[in-house]
């Protein structure tokens, strides 16, 4: 149908006379977002001017006001930091905080300014350990201890003094220096070898020769803390804790705590506080060998203090501290931990995530993102969901949600509910060997609603499941082509075919159709595609998009199954899968990357994660590369990306790490169901542009005119298919349009569905 301008025009002015501009602004918010965990403090600064702690975790930096007890700011590398995985923080007496990451890289950050200044001479060295791992201030100049030796660093200008301090005494040379202190005129280095030592003044810290060594036990190897106190410098190492008095060196006079592994030690007011084991103890200077436990038994990583207060960096629970007599943890919002094995969303645009296990082998459990905030789930704070924390993945859909525990069975979510079901206790399989060990895998909802599980053992011969009411499941027996089979993940097309990874004996991908008979298996379709059938020796995920296509990612590259019909309707010849190809120039450049997953959008364009190189945004059918994202061109926490999934609300993109979830805000939103009224912006909409304008409020496949207000159409196009298209300004022929204020209509293909916005446009001269 064939819309006449002029009655577009007229309708708009004499229908809807009045059309109030857009504000200049986008309303998404910021484009890139990063949630990492931050409740890990390996290492604490406190500010000297005023109560604010500096707390360094492995997801990045936080700020806690010790007077409020509340968290002020906190700081990814979304905020200014170069790397999120933080090993130590420093106060200098300029009253800025020196960030040192596991990278080599230090940001430093003036906090009264909210600003950074940065090194990257360690980050970019050729160095191979560049981990920062402590701080020493003495005069003018920074020490740092790093994983190959010392730098001195002028604190007024940042600048590098001498080259770096490789060979400390008789240690071999690049020994790497876990800690500093210095004590009346000498600096100290714990080592992995022992204790150097060396004057701070006429000496000249290149020559070996200046250097003392130290390194009798407990003192000889794997030293992990230092501080001065009362004129001594203390040390701790896995084997012992000692002092060195500034003529001999002494064993802790206590043998309670003298031959265990000391994890940090601070001088505070008039006690020695230090951890070890599973507490924090003090002693008072007046007698060393007096040894009190200071607080509850806890999992401690590091000590600081602010004047008189002990502050105590946490495992898993930030910072700790008595406030008014009362010991108090306290942590941004932030996910359990770093790891995000799988993503998905509801249709409520809520996400899920499966932790698996991060890089430590610690077992994350699974956590939700709803209203910017995050809820965890885990056997400690949620027992309902079952006796194993290796979620690998979760799904939700109409209320429901699914999340699968490799060896702790299925846990059920609907509302309040909560419920686990394993091998005990239900008919879900264990495995051989193990029937209490429950290995859901893979999951998917069908098209009516009933979800179904992939199971990578089984010791009853069923590796699929539907569950056919909220606690009724209902396996299938394997047919002899997966009998050795171990099941993945799984993805349903329109037909309700099941397309599952398969790996084991044998591996490829298995399709699985019961015909819409749950109870009659004589009906049952399936088949089998062979690795070969991929050119790979792995496949990593299948998903099914908009177009009713399988998609298939592998180590090398994605494959595509035009035709997934025609797999069930004759299994023997079923049609082969093509390799996704590029177009580059006017060549069809075969995609190779090394591929970990894959996700569509609500306008089914591709979003592929690899092993080594980020993420590759392609077009609908894979043939035209959007954009690419690494650590190299955005915040990116990694290149190696685990999981992927799109909001279909607000269509930011996520990307699962091992070292957090980063998210990008696109064009990808599900279109509204009728029109409202259409939003632009920006609004003036200065050309030449800077960006594209962003129409937003739009139909499923709208098409968009831009009007004058005479009525003549300058511009038409149609949007991408979501609720957002975009305008480059330009007219029919090219040209940039001339200032003045426009009409811009958005209606769908059989004209029923109108919507409307106004324009302000601002030619440059």
């Amino acid at each position: 149908m064939t819309i006449n301008k002029k009655v577009i025009w007229l309708f708009l002015f004499i229908l809807i006379p009045v059309i109030t501009l857009a504000d200049n602004t986008n309303g998404i918010g910021n484009k890139w977002l990063n949630h990492t965990d931050l409740k890990n403090v390996v290492s604490i600064a406190a500010d000297k001017n005023s109560p604010l702690a500096y707390c360094g975790s492995e997801g990045g930096l936080f700020i806690v006001n010790l007077q409020s007890g509340e968290v002020v700011k906190k700081y990814t590398n979304i905020d200014g930091l170069l790397y999120n995985n933080i090993t130590s923080v420093y106060v200098d007496t300029l009253d800025r905080v020196w960030i040192g990451g596991s990278d080599g890289s230090i940001s430093i950050l003036n906090y009264n300014s909210n600003s950074f200044r940065y090194i990257y001479d360690i980050k970019n060295s050729s160095e191979t350990n560049k981990s920062i791992n402590d701080f020493i201030q003495y005069g003018g100049y920074m020490f740092v201890a790093t994983g190959y030796g010392i730098q001195k660093i002028s604190v007024a200008n940042f600048s590098f003094v001498d080259a770096p301090y490789y060979q400390l005494g008789t240690f071999a040379s690049k020994s790497k220096v876990t800690t500093l202190t210095a004590l009346n005129g000498k600096i100290f280095a714990g080592t992995v070898s022992g204790i150097a030592y060396a004057n701070l003044y006429n000496a000249n810290l290149n020559d070996p020769m200046s250097w003392n060594n130290y390194s009798v036990s407990p003192a000889n190897a794997y030293l992990l803390c230092s501080d001065t106190f009362d004129g001594k410098a203390f040390f701790g190492s896995q084997y012992g804790f000692m002092y060195y008095d500034g003529q001999n060196w002494q064993v802790y006079p206590n043998s309670l705590v003298s031959g265990t592994t000391i994890n940090d030690v601070k001088g505070i007011g008039d006690k020695l506080y230090f951890i070890s084991g599973q507490s924090v103890f003090s002693s008072p200077k007046t007698n060393l060998a007096q040894v009190d436990q200071y607080g509850a038994s806890g999992t401690y990583n590091t000590l600081s203090n602010y004047g008189d207060l002990p502050l105590i960096g946490i495992f898993e629970n930030g910072l700790g501290f008595y406030n008014n007599s009362v010991f108090t943890s306290v942590y941004p919002n932030c996910p359990f931990r770093n790891s995000f094995d799988f993503i998905s969303f509801g249709q409520d645009g809520v996400l899920w995530a499966a932790g698996g296990q991060d890089l430590k082998g610690y077992q994350a459990g699974f956590y939700k993102f709803q209203n910017n905030s995050w809820y965890s789930y885990n056997t400690t704070n949620t027992p309902e969901i079952g006796s194993s924390n290796f979620f690998r993945k979760v799904y939700s859909n109409n209320g429901i949600t699914w999340a699968l525990c490799y060896g702790g069975g299925a846990t059920r979510l609907a509302g309040n509910s909560i419920r686990n079901f394993n091998s005990t206790n239900s008919s879900l399989p264990g495995v051989s060997g193990s029937p209490a060990y429950c290995v859901p895998y893979g999951g998917a909802f069908d098209n009516n609603g009933i979800f179904w599980m992939s199971f990578y053992g089984s010791d009853n011969s069923k590796s699929i499941y539907a569950v056919t009411g909220d606690t009724t499941f209902t396996g299938f027996i394997n047919p002899g082509i997966i009998q050795q089979a171990h099941l993945e993940q799984v993805a349903i097309d329109n037909y309700n075919t099941k397309w599952v990874v398969s790996s084991g004996n044998p591996g490829g991908l298995y399709f699985f159709n019961e015909n819409g008979t749950m109870e009659n298996t004589s009906d049952d379709i399936y088949g089998f595609y062979n690795l070969n059938d991929f050119e790979s020796n792995d496949i990593t995920s299948v998903i099914v998009d908009k177009n009713n296509e399988v998609w298939v990612s592998t180590i090398n590259g994605v494959f595509i199954i035009s035709d997934p019909y025609a797999a069930i309707r004759n299994p023997n010849q079923k049609p082969a899968p093509v390799k996704l190809g590029i177009i580059s120039g006017n060549l069809r450049v075969p995609f190779t990357e090394n591929c970990k997953c894959i996700a569509t959008d609500v306008l089914n364009q591709k979003w592929i994660g690899t092993k080594n190189n980020g993420v590759f945004h392609l077009s609908s059918d894979g043939s035209t590369l959007i954009e690419q994202f690494n650590i190299t061109n955005s915040p990116l926490l990694s290149n190696e990306i685990t999981s992927i999934a799109v909001n279909p609300v607000d269509g930011r993109a996520y990307f699962g790490s091992l070292y957090g979830l980063s998210s990008v805000q696109t064009d990808a939103i599900a279109p509204v169901t009728d029109f409202d009224k259409i939003i632009c912006s920006p609004n003036p909409y200065v050309v030449p542009p800077n960006v594209n304008l962003k129409i937003d409020g739009l139909v499923e496949n709208s098409s968009v005119k831009i009007i004058t207000l005479t009525g003549d159409v300058v511009a038409e196009f149609d949007s991408p298919g979501g609720k957002i298209a975009s305008w480059d300004g330009r007219d029919k022929r090219g040209n940039y349009v001339p200032s003045g204020v426009y009409i811009v209509v958005g209606f769908n293909k059989d004209g029923s569905k109108v919507g409307k916005g106004k324009l302000a446009v601002v030619k440059r001269n």
